[in-house]
Protein backbone atom coordinates (compact mmCIF):
# COMPACT_ATOMS: atom_id res chain seq x y z
CA UNK A 1 0.00 0.00 0.00
CA UNK A 2 1.41 3.38 -1.02
CA UNK A 3 1.91 6.24 1.42
CA UNK A 4 -0.74 8.27 -0.40
CA UNK A 5 -3.28 5.49 0.10
CA UNK A 6 -2.36 5.17 3.76
CA UNK A 7 -2.75 8.94 4.23
CA UNK A 8 -6.18 8.86 2.59
CA UNK A 9 -7.33 5.98 4.78
CA UNK A 10 -5.98 7.70 7.91
CA UNK A 11 -7.77 10.95 7.03
CA UNK A 12 -11.05 9.08 6.47
CA UNK A 13 -10.66 7.27 9.81
CA UNK A 14 -9.96 10.57 11.59
CA UNK A 15 -13.09 12.15 10.08
CA UNK A 16 -15.18 9.13 11.10
CA UNK A 17 -13.69 9.30 14.59
CA UNK A 18 -14.63 12.96 14.95
CA UNK A 19 -18.21 12.20 13.89
CA UNK A 20 -18.48 9.34 16.40
CA UNK A 21 -17.01 11.55 19.13
CA UNK A 22 -19.70 14.15 18.44
CA UNK A 23 -22.39 11.46 18.71
CA UNK A 24 -20.92 10.33 22.03
CA UNK A 25 -20.82 13.93 23.29
CA UNK A 26 -24.50 14.58 22.51
CA UNK A 27 -25.58 11.27 24.03
CA UNK A 28 -23.51 11.82 27.17
CA UNK A 29 -24.84 15.37 27.57
CA UNK A 30 -28.42 14.07 27.53
CA UNK A 31 -27.45 11.37 30.03
CA UNK A 32 -25.81 13.82 32.47
CA UNK A 33 -28.75 16.23 32.21
CA UNK A 34 -31.05 13.35 33.15
CA UNK A 35 -28.75 12.28 35.98
CA UNK A 36 -28.34 15.74 37.53
CA UNK A 37 -32.04 16.64 37.58
CA UNK A 38 -32.50 14.65 40.80
CA UNK A 39 -29.64 16.31 42.69
CA UNK A 40 -31.48 19.42 43.99
CA UNK A 41 -34.65 17.35 44.49
CA UNK A 42 -33.09 14.72 46.74
CA UNK A 43 -33.31 16.67 50.05
CA UNK A 44 -36.97 17.62 49.56
CA UNK A 45 -37.81 14.11 48.36
CA UNK A 46 -36.35 12.71 51.57
CA UNK A 47 -38.37 15.28 53.55
CA UNK A 48 -41.52 14.08 51.79
CA UNK A 49 -40.76 10.44 52.55
CA UNK A 50 -39.96 11.37 56.15
CA UNK A 51 -43.30 13.15 56.53
CA UNK A 52 -45.05 9.96 55.52
CA UNK A 53 -43.05 7.17 57.16
CA UNK A 54 -40.11 8.66 59.09
CA UNK A 55 -41.85 8.53 62.45
CA UNK A 56 -42.57 4.80 62.12
CA UNK A 57 -39.55 2.83 63.40
CA UNK A 58 -40.80 -0.31 61.67
CA UNK A 59 -40.11 1.19 58.23
CA UNK A 60 -36.66 1.24 56.68
CA UNK A 61 -36.55 5.04 56.60
CA UNK A 62 -37.71 5.35 60.20
CA UNK A 63 -35.08 2.92 61.46
CA UNK A 64 -32.33 4.62 59.43
CA UNK A 65 -33.22 8.07 60.74
CA UNK A 66 -33.38 6.72 64.27
CA UNK A 67 -29.89 5.24 63.94
CA UNK A 68 -28.43 8.41 62.34
CA UNK A 69 -29.98 10.57 65.06
CA UNK A 70 -28.46 8.39 67.76
CA UNK A 71 -24.99 8.60 66.20
CA UNK A 72 -25.28 12.38 65.76
CA UNK A 73 -26.20 12.84 69.43
CA UNK A 74 -23.26 10.70 70.52
CA UNK A 75 -20.95 12.77 68.32
CA UNK A 76 -22.27 16.02 69.80
CA UNK A 77 -21.88 14.79 73.36
CA UNK A 78 -18.33 13.64 72.66
CA UNK A 79 -17.34 16.92 71.05
CA UNK A 80 -18.46 20.10 72.77
CA UNK A 81 -17.41 22.27 69.81
CA UNK A 82 -19.40 20.34 67.23
CA UNK A 83 -20.28 22.36 64.16
CA UNK A 84 -23.49 24.33 63.89
CA UNK A 85 -24.54 21.92 61.18
CA UNK A 86 -24.81 19.02 63.64
CA UNK A 87 -26.77 21.20 66.02
CA UNK A 88 -29.58 21.46 63.45
CA UNK A 89 -30.94 18.13 64.64
CA UNK A 90 -33.42 16.42 62.33
CA UNK A 91 -32.37 18.54 59.36
CA UNK A 92 -28.79 17.35 59.74
CA UNK A 93 -30.06 13.76 59.89
CA UNK A 94 -31.66 14.11 56.47
CA UNK A 95 -28.48 15.59 55.00
CA UNK A 96 -26.45 12.71 56.46
CA UNK A 97 -28.93 10.24 54.97
CA UNK A 98 -28.55 11.94 51.58
CA UNK A 99 -24.79 11.60 51.92
CA UNK A 100 -25.16 7.89 52.64
CA UNK A 101 -27.28 7.48 49.50
CA UNK A 102 -24.56 9.25 47.50
CA UNK A 103 -21.88 6.99 48.96
CA UNK A 104 -24.01 3.92 48.18
CA UNK A 105 -24.27 5.03 44.55
CA UNK A 106 -20.48 5.47 44.27
CA UNK A 107 -19.89 2.11 45.96
CA UNK A 108 -22.14 0.36 43.44
CA UNK A 109 -20.29 2.12 40.62
CA UNK A 110 -17.02 0.86 42.08
CA UNK A 111 -18.33 -2.71 42.05
CA UNK A 112 -19.87 -2.69 38.57
CA UNK A 113 -17.31 -0.62 36.62
CA UNK A 114 -14.81 -3.48 36.02
CA UNK A 115 -17.61 -5.76 34.80
CA UNK A 116 -18.91 -3.10 32.41
CA UNK A 117 -15.40 -2.58 31.04
CA UNK A 118 -14.83 -6.28 30.44
CA UNK A 119 -18.29 -6.69 28.91
CA UNK A 120 -17.48 -3.85 26.49
CA UNK A 121 -14.27 -5.64 25.46
CA UNK A 122 -16.05 -8.95 24.96
CA UNK A 123 -19.49 -8.07 23.60
CA UNK A 124 -18.84 -4.63 22.12
CA UNK A 125 -19.16 -1.03 23.24
CA UNK A 126 -22.50 -0.34 21.57
CA UNK A 127 -24.27 -3.43 22.91
CA UNK A 128 -23.01 -2.82 26.46
CA UNK A 129 -24.01 0.85 26.30
CA UNK A 130 -27.54 -0.01 25.17
CA UNK A 131 -27.80 -2.49 28.05
CA UNK A 132 -26.79 0.29 30.46
CA UNK A 133 -29.41 2.56 28.91
CA UNK A 134 -32.04 -0.12 29.58
CA UNK A 135 -31.06 -0.09 33.24
CA UNK A 136 -31.19 3.71 33.34
CA UNK A 137 -34.69 3.73 31.88
CA UNK A 138 -35.80 1.02 34.33
CA UNK A 139 -34.62 2.91 37.42
CA UNK A 140 -36.27 6.13 36.23
CA UNK A 141 -39.60 4.34 35.69
CA UNK A 142 -39.35 2.93 39.22
CA UNK A 143 -38.50 6.42 40.49
CA UNK A 144 -41.72 7.78 38.98
CA UNK A 145 -43.76 5.24 40.95
CA UNK A 146 -41.65 5.14 44.12
CA UNK A 147 -44.38 5.94 46.63
CA UNK A 148 -42.23 4.68 49.49
CA UNK A 149 -38.62 5.16 50.51
CA UNK A 150 -37.93 1.44 50.03
CA UNK A 151 -38.99 1.64 46.38
CA UNK A 152 -36.94 4.79 45.86
CA UNK A 153 -33.91 3.02 47.37
CA UNK A 154 -34.37 0.11 44.94
CA UNK A 155 -34.45 2.62 42.08
CA UNK A 156 -31.19 4.22 43.24
CA UNK A 157 -29.51 0.81 43.55
CA UNK A 158 -30.48 -0.03 39.97
CA UNK A 159 -29.19 3.40 38.93
CA UNK A 160 -25.81 2.75 40.56
CA UNK A 161 -25.49 -0.62 38.84
CA UNK A 162 -26.57 0.70 35.42
CA UNK A 163 -24.65 3.94 35.01
CA UNK A 164 -21.85 3.00 32.64
CA UNK A 165 -22.32 5.79 30.11
CA UNK A 166 -19.38 7.93 31.23
CA UNK A 167 -17.00 4.98 31.33
CA UNK A 168 -18.16 3.65 27.95
CA UNK A 169 -18.02 7.12 26.40
CA UNK A 170 -14.35 7.34 27.38
CA UNK A 171 -13.77 3.86 25.94
CA UNK A 172 -15.47 4.70 22.62
CA UNK A 173 -13.51 7.93 22.26
CA UNK A 174 -10.31 5.99 22.99
CA UNK A 175 -11.28 3.59 20.17
CA UNK A 176 -11.74 6.29 17.54
CA UNK A 177 -8.83 8.61 18.40
CA UNK A 178 -5.07 8.17 18.12
CA UNK A 179 -2.27 9.26 20.41
CA UNK A 180 -2.27 12.81 19.01
CA UNK A 181 -6.02 13.43 19.40
CA UNK A 182 -6.87 11.26 22.42
CA UNK A 183 -6.86 13.97 25.09
CA UNK A 184 -8.77 16.36 22.80
CA UNK A 185 -11.50 13.73 22.50
CA UNK A 186 -11.51 13.00 26.23
CA UNK A 187 -12.04 16.71 26.88
CA UNK A 188 -15.46 16.37 25.22
CA UNK A 189 -16.48 14.12 28.12
CA UNK A 190 -15.39 16.80 30.57
CA UNK A 191 -17.28 19.49 28.66
CA UNK A 192 -20.43 17.36 28.67
CA UNK A 193 -20.02 16.92 32.43
CA UNK A 194 -19.51 20.62 33.07
CA UNK A 195 -22.46 21.68 30.91
CA UNK A 196 -24.71 18.97 32.35
CA UNK A 197 -23.86 19.77 35.95
CA UNK A 198 -24.44 23.47 35.26
CA UNK A 199 -27.82 23.14 33.52
CA UNK A 200 -29.23 19.93 35.04
CA UNK A 201 -29.54 21.10 38.66
CA UNK A 202 -31.22 24.30 37.43
CA UNK A 203 -33.83 22.20 35.65
CA UNK A 204 -34.24 20.18 38.84
CA UNK A 205 -34.58 23.39 40.84
CA UNK A 206 -37.46 24.39 38.56
CA UNK A 207 -39.31 21.22 39.49
CA UNK A 208 -38.42 21.83 43.15
CA UNK A 209 -40.55 24.97 43.02
CA UNK A 210 -43.61 22.96 42.05
CA UNK A 211 -45.93 22.22 45.01
CA UNK A 212 -45.60 18.70 46.35
CA UNK A 213 -49.31 18.15 45.92
CA UNK A 214 -48.98 18.33 42.13
CA UNK A 215 -46.50 15.48 42.07
CA UNK A 216 -46.77 14.17 45.57
CA UNK A 217 -47.08 10.85 47.27
CA UNK A 218 -50.27 8.95 47.43
CA UNK A 219 -50.79 7.12 50.69
CA UNK A 220 -52.51 4.26 48.96
CA UNK A 221 -49.81 1.83 47.88
CA UNK A 222 -46.12 1.33 47.32
CA UNK A 223 -46.25 2.22 43.62
CA UNK A 224 -47.98 5.57 44.01
CA UNK A 225 -46.40 8.59 42.37
CA UNK A 226 -43.12 9.78 43.85
CA UNK A 227 -42.39 13.31 45.03
CA UNK A 228 -41.56 15.40 41.96
CA UNK A 229 -42.76 12.69 39.59
CA UNK A 230 -42.91 15.32 36.85
CA UNK A 231 -39.13 15.71 37.13
CA UNK A 232 -38.78 11.93 36.85
CA UNK A 233 -40.97 11.97 33.73
CA UNK A 234 -38.78 14.66 32.17
CA UNK A 235 -35.68 12.64 33.07
CA UNK A 236 -37.26 9.56 31.45
CA UNK A 237 -37.98 11.55 28.28
CA UNK A 238 -34.32 12.57 28.07
CA UNK A 239 -33.19 8.95 28.50
CA UNK A 240 -35.58 7.70 25.83
CA UNK A 241 -34.37 10.38 23.43
CA UNK A 242 -30.75 9.45 24.22
CA UNK A 243 -31.38 5.74 23.69
CA UNK A 244 -33.07 6.31 20.33
CA UNK A 245 -30.32 8.69 19.22
CA UNK A 246 -27.51 6.29 20.16
CA UNK A 247 -29.31 3.30 18.62
CA UNK A 248 -29.57 5.13 15.28
CA UNK A 249 -26.28 7.05 15.16
CA UNK A 250 -23.67 5.14 17.16
CA UNK A 251 -21.76 2.34 15.37
CA UNK A 252 -19.74 -0.38 17.06
CA UNK A 253 -16.17 0.79 17.70
CA UNK A 254 -14.55 -2.27 19.30
CA UNK A 255 -12.50 -3.05 16.16
CA UNK A 256 -12.48 0.50 14.80
CA UNK A 257 -8.71 0.84 14.38
CA UNK A 258 -8.39 -2.59 12.78
CA UNK A 259 -11.26 -2.02 10.35
CA UNK A 260 -10.50 1.59 9.45
CA UNK A 261 -6.70 1.53 9.29
CA UNK A 262 -5.10 -1.58 7.73
CA UNK A 263 -1.66 -2.68 8.87
CA UNK A 264 1.22 -0.90 7.22
CA UNK A 265 3.75 -2.82 5.14
CA UNK A 266 6.26 -2.70 7.98
CA UNK A 267 3.74 -4.26 10.35
CA UNK A 268 2.79 -6.90 7.79
CA UNK A 269 6.44 -7.82 7.36
CA UNK A 270 7.04 -8.30 11.11
CA UNK A 271 6.66 -12.06 10.71
CA UNK A 272 9.48 -12.16 8.15
CA UNK A 273 12.07 -10.95 10.65
CA UNK A 274 14.87 -13.27 11.72
CA UNK A 275 14.05 -15.66 14.55
CA UNK A 276 16.66 -14.06 16.80
CA UNK A 277 15.03 -10.65 16.33
CA UNK A 278 11.56 -12.08 16.97
CA UNK A 279 12.77 -13.84 20.12
CA UNK A 280 14.35 -10.62 21.37
CA UNK A 281 11.15 -8.71 20.64
CA UNK A 282 9.07 -11.27 22.58
CA UNK A 283 11.34 -10.91 25.62
CA UNK A 284 11.01 -7.14 25.45
CA UNK A 285 7.24 -7.45 25.15
CA UNK A 286 7.17 -9.54 28.32
CA UNK A 287 9.12 -6.93 30.26
CA UNK A 288 6.89 -4.24 28.80
CA UNK A 289 3.75 -5.96 30.10
CA UNK A 290 5.24 -5.87 33.60
CA UNK A 291 6.02 -2.17 33.16
CA UNK A 292 2.50 -1.46 31.87
CA UNK A 293 0.85 -3.20 34.82
CA UNK A 294 3.05 -1.23 37.20
CA UNK A 295 2.08 2.07 35.55
CA UNK A 296 -1.62 1.16 35.60
CA UNK A 297 -1.49 0.25 39.30
CA UNK A 298 0.13 3.58 40.09
CA UNK A 299 -2.44 5.50 38.05
CA UNK A 300 -5.30 3.65 39.73
CA UNK A 301 -3.87 4.29 43.19
CA UNK A 302 -3.27 7.99 42.49
CA UNK A 303 -6.78 8.30 41.03
CA UNK A 304 -8.23 6.82 44.21
CA UNK A 305 -6.14 9.07 46.46
CA UNK A 306 -6.92 12.22 44.48
CA UNK A 307 -10.68 11.64 44.31
CA UNK A 308 -10.71 10.64 47.99
CA UNK A 309 -9.67 14.16 48.95
CA UNK A 310 -11.13 16.11 46.02
CA UNK A 311 -14.63 14.64 46.27
CA UNK A 312 -14.59 14.98 50.05
CA UNK A 313 -13.64 18.66 49.94
CA UNK A 314 -16.12 19.27 47.11
CA UNK A 315 -18.90 17.59 49.10
CA UNK A 316 -18.34 19.79 52.16
CA UNK A 317 -18.21 23.03 50.15
CA UNK A 318 -21.98 23.56 50.26
CA UNK A 319 -21.95 22.82 54.01
CA UNK A 320 -19.28 25.48 54.44
CA UNK A 321 -21.17 28.19 52.58
CA UNK A 322 -24.39 27.31 54.43
CA UNK A 323 -22.76 26.97 57.84
CA UNK A 324 -20.43 29.99 57.68
CA UNK A 325 -22.11 32.42 55.29
CA UNK A 326 -25.77 31.30 55.32
CA UNK A 327 -25.91 30.98 51.53
CA UNK A 328 -29.38 30.72 50.04
CA UNK A 329 -30.20 28.15 47.34
CA UNK A 330 -29.72 30.89 44.72
CA UNK A 331 -26.27 31.77 46.10
CA UNK A 332 -25.30 28.10 46.22
CA UNK A 333 -26.39 27.84 42.60
CA UNK A 334 -24.25 30.83 41.63
CA UNK A 335 -21.17 29.29 43.25
CA UNK A 336 -21.67 25.87 41.66
CA UNK A 337 -22.59 27.53 38.37
CA UNK A 338 -19.36 29.54 38.48
CA UNK A 339 -17.38 26.32 38.91
CA UNK A 340 -19.27 24.56 36.11
CA UNK A 341 -19.10 27.42 33.61
CA UNK A 342 -15.44 28.09 34.35
CA UNK A 343 -14.64 24.41 33.88
CA UNK A 344 -16.49 24.36 30.54
CA UNK A 345 -14.68 27.43 29.25
CA UNK A 346 -11.31 26.08 30.39
CA UNK A 347 -11.85 22.74 28.66
CA UNK A 348 -13.15 24.23 25.44
CA UNK A 349 -10.86 27.25 25.26
CA UNK A 350 -7.65 26.01 26.89
CA UNK A 351 -7.36 22.24 27.40
CA UNK A 352 -8.41 21.24 23.88
CA UNK A 353 -6.15 23.87 22.27
CA UNK A 354 -2.87 22.88 23.94
CA UNK A 355 -0.53 21.30 21.43
CA UNK A 356 2.04 18.58 21.94
CA UNK A 357 2.34 14.83 22.25
CA UNK A 358 -0.67 13.47 24.05
CA UNK A 359 1.14 11.62 26.85
CA UNK A 360 3.44 14.53 27.78
CA UNK A 361 0.56 17.00 27.40
CA UNK A 362 -1.72 14.94 29.64
CA UNK A 363 0.85 14.58 32.39
CA UNK A 364 1.51 18.32 32.37
CA UNK A 365 -2.22 19.13 32.55
CA UNK A 366 -2.83 16.65 35.38
CA UNK A 367 0.01 18.16 37.40
CA UNK A 368 -1.29 21.69 36.79
CA UNK A 369 -4.80 20.66 37.77
CA UNK A 370 -3.66 19.03 41.01
CA UNK A 371 -1.58 22.08 41.95
CA UNK A 372 -4.58 24.33 41.21
CA UNK A 373 -6.75 22.13 43.42
CA UNK A 374 -4.25 22.34 46.30
CA UNK A 375 -4.02 26.14 45.95
CA UNK A 376 -7.80 26.39 45.78
CA UNK A 377 -8.18 24.40 48.99
CA UNK A 378 -5.67 26.68 50.70
CA UNK A 379 -7.71 29.70 49.58
CA UNK A 380 -10.87 28.18 51.05
CA UNK A 381 -9.03 27.37 54.30
CA UNK A 382 -7.92 31.02 54.43
CA UNK A 383 -11.52 32.08 53.83
CA UNK A 384 -12.61 29.97 56.82
CA UNK A 385 -10.07 31.66 59.09
CA UNK A 386 -11.10 35.11 57.91
CA UNK A 387 -14.86 34.55 57.79
CA UNK A 388 -17.21 34.70 60.72
CA UNK A 389 -20.83 33.65 61.05
CA UNK A 390 -23.17 35.84 59.00
CA UNK A 391 -20.23 37.59 57.32
CA UNK A 392 -19.93 37.98 53.57
CA UNK A 393 -17.62 35.59 51.71
CA UNK A 394 -14.32 37.11 50.63
CA UNK A 395 -12.60 36.73 47.30
CA UNK A 396 -10.71 33.79 48.84
CA UNK A 397 -13.85 31.66 48.41
CA UNK A 398 -14.14 32.51 44.71
CA UNK A 399 -10.42 31.96 44.19
CA UNK A 400 -10.83 28.53 45.76
CA UNK A 401 -13.81 27.82 43.48
CA UNK A 402 -11.66 28.73 40.47
CA UNK A 403 -9.05 26.22 41.66
CA UNK A 404 -11.78 23.58 41.79
CA UNK A 405 -12.80 24.53 38.22
CA UNK A 406 -9.25 24.15 36.87
CA UNK A 407 -8.95 20.75 38.57
CA UNK A 408 -12.33 19.63 37.19
CA UNK A 409 -11.28 20.68 33.69
CA UNK A 410 -8.00 18.78 33.65
CA UNK A 411 -7.22 16.02 36.13
CA UNK A 412 -9.70 13.17 35.63
CA UNK A 413 -10.12 13.60 31.86
CA UNK A 414 -6.38 13.64 31.25
CA UNK A 415 -5.85 10.70 33.59
CA UNK A 416 -8.45 8.77 31.54
CA UNK A 417 -6.50 9.66 28.42
CA UNK A 418 -3.25 8.43 29.96
CA UNK A 419 -4.82 5.13 31.03
CA UNK A 420 -6.24 4.56 27.55
CA UNK A 421 -2.76 5.09 26.07
CA UNK A 422 -1.06 2.62 28.40
CA UNK A 423 -0.67 -0.72 26.63
CA UNK A 424 2.08 -3.16 25.87
CA UNK A 425 2.40 -2.10 22.25
CA UNK A 426 2.28 -5.69 20.98
CA UNK A 427 -1.51 -5.90 21.09
CA UNK A 428 -4.45 -3.83 19.96
CA UNK A 429 -6.40 -1.42 22.13
CA UNK A 430 -9.24 -3.91 22.51
CA UNK A 431 -8.69 -4.20 26.27
CA UNK A 432 -9.31 -0.48 26.73
CA UNK A 433 -12.64 -1.20 28.40
CA UNK A 434 -10.94 -3.32 31.07
CA UNK A 435 -8.29 -0.69 31.79
CA UNK A 436 -10.74 2.19 31.98
CA UNK A 437 -13.18 0.08 34.02
CA UNK A 438 -10.57 -0.74 36.65
CA UNK A 439 -9.47 2.89 36.67
CA UNK A 440 -13.03 4.16 37.21
CA UNK A 441 -13.59 1.57 39.95
CA UNK A 442 -10.56 2.86 41.87
CA UNK A 443 -11.84 6.41 41.58
CA UNK A 444 -15.32 5.47 42.77
CA UNK A 445 -13.84 3.95 45.94
CA UNK A 446 -12.37 7.39 46.61
CA UNK A 447 -15.73 9.04 45.91
CA UNK A 448 -17.38 6.61 48.34
CA UNK A 449 -14.99 7.12 51.26
CA UNK A 450 -13.85 10.71 50.68
CA UNK A 451 -17.06 12.51 51.75
CA UNK A 452 -17.25 10.41 54.92
CA UNK A 453 -13.68 11.32 55.88
CA UNK A 454 -14.03 15.00 54.94
CA UNK A 455 -17.33 15.43 56.79
CA UNK A 456 -15.89 13.78 59.89
CA UNK A 457 -12.89 16.14 59.91
CA UNK A 458 -15.12 19.11 59.12
CA UNK A 459 -17.51 18.41 62.02
CA UNK A 460 -14.84 17.44 64.55
CA UNK A 461 -11.97 19.84 63.78
CA UNK A 462 -13.60 22.64 61.83
CA UNK A 463 -13.54 23.73 58.17
CA UNK A 464 -10.16 25.47 58.25
CA UNK A 465 -8.35 22.33 59.43
CA UNK A 466 -10.37 20.22 56.99
CA UNK A 467 -9.37 22.21 53.89
CA UNK A 468 -5.77 22.62 55.04
CA UNK A 469 -5.45 18.84 55.35
CA UNK A 470 -6.99 18.48 51.90
CA UNK A 471 -4.54 20.99 50.38
CA UNK A 472 -1.51 19.26 51.90
CA UNK A 473 -2.76 15.83 50.80
CA UNK A 474 -3.40 16.91 47.20
CA UNK A 475 0.03 18.57 47.07
CA UNK A 476 1.63 15.28 48.19
CA UNK A 477 -0.41 13.35 45.59
CA UNK A 478 0.71 15.81 42.89
CA UNK A 479 4.34 15.28 43.84
CA UNK A 480 3.90 11.50 43.78
CA UNK A 481 2.23 11.69 40.38
CA UNK A 482 5.06 13.70 38.82
CA UNK A 483 7.69 11.42 40.38
CA UNK A 484 6.15 7.97 39.83
CA UNK A 485 4.21 8.14 36.56
CA UNK A 486 6.24 8.36 33.32
CA UNK A 487 4.94 10.59 30.53
CA UNK A 488 5.75 7.93 27.93
CA UNK A 489 4.03 4.58 28.43
CA UNK A 490 5.31 2.84 25.30
CA UNK A 491 8.85 1.65 26.05
CA UNK A 492 8.44 -1.12 23.49
CA UNK A 493 8.29 1.42 20.68
CA UNK A 494 11.82 2.50 21.55
CA UNK A 495 12.96 -1.11 21.82
CA UNK A 496 11.66 -1.90 18.31
CA UNK A 497 13.91 0.74 16.81
CA UNK A 498 16.99 -1.18 17.91
CA UNK A 499 15.94 -4.41 16.16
Amino acid sequence: MSKAQQSTIAATAAATGRRISQVVFIGLLLDILSFTIILPLLPRSLEAYKAREGSDPTTLLGSLLQYISLQRERLQHGNGSASRFLQQGARADLVLLGGLLGSLYSLLQCVVAPFIGRAADRFGRRRTLMLCMTGNILWTVIWIFSGSFETFLVARIIAGLSEGNVQLSNTIIADVTDTTTRSHGMALVGIAFAVGFTIGPSVGAYFARLPLESSGISTGNVFAYAPFATAALFSLALLLAESLYLYIRLPETLHFRRNQIPLSDSENNDHSKPKSASHSLLKQQGSTRVHVQRVLRRLNLLHFAYLFFFSGMEYTLTFLTHDLFHFTNAQQGKLLGFIGISSTLLQGGWVRRIKGKSAHRDKSLVARGMVSCALGLLCIARCCVEGTVDSSPSWWLWAGALGFAVASATVVNCLNSMVSLVHAGDSSDEDTGRRLGDFRSAGQIGRTLGPVFACSVYWLLGPSVCYTIGAIAVAIISTAFVSLVPASTHPLDTAKKTI
